[in-house]
């Protein structure tokens, strides 16, 4: 099931690291294909926000939109 979040708020997060989206891929042990899905606002799993957000050192609800926090 696909979450809702906001793709704008990780890439911030990548900014202030320093980091490209290779370097949240290798962290997180995702594709780095999912990594660019991600930053374009495609589909993700919960599962897969999850392995960004710790890879990024917050937890996935960081992420979330408003309305996918409520749910």
């Amino acid at each position: 099931m696909a979450v809702t979040y906001d793709p704008a708020r990780i890439e911030r997060d990548l900014a202030e690291r320093g980091w490209l989206g290779q370097d949240l891929a290798r962290v997180a042990d995702v594709s780095h294909m999912t990594v660019s899905r991600a930053l374009r606002g495609g589909p993700l799993s919960a599962r897969m926000l999850a392995k960004l957000a710790h890879a990024l050192g917050y937890s996935p609800r960081r992420y979330l939109t408003r309305s996918q926090e409520a749910a």
